[in-house]
């Protein structure tokens, strides 16, 4: 786990809400564990590379 300071926790945050924002745009919601994944690596509980492999399997889960 990664330890972060207010400000990297703040630059994670903004990069998932663009992100967000971006999906949003086009009319799309992401799932609640879609969320949980977005959530930790916002909290420092993974990199971004862990959080695509997550987001990776749960597509390969749900589809």
């Amino acid at each position: 786990m990664a330890v972060l300071t207010d400000t990297g926790r703040a630059v994670r945050a903004e990069q998932i809400e663009n992100a967000l924002a971006s999906v949003r745009m086009e009319g799309l919601e992401p799932s609640s564990e879609g969320k949980a994944i977005f959530q930790r690596y916002v909290d420092g509980e993974i990199t971004n590379e862990e959080m695509g492999r997550e987001i990776d399997n749960y597509f390969d889960r749900k589809y």
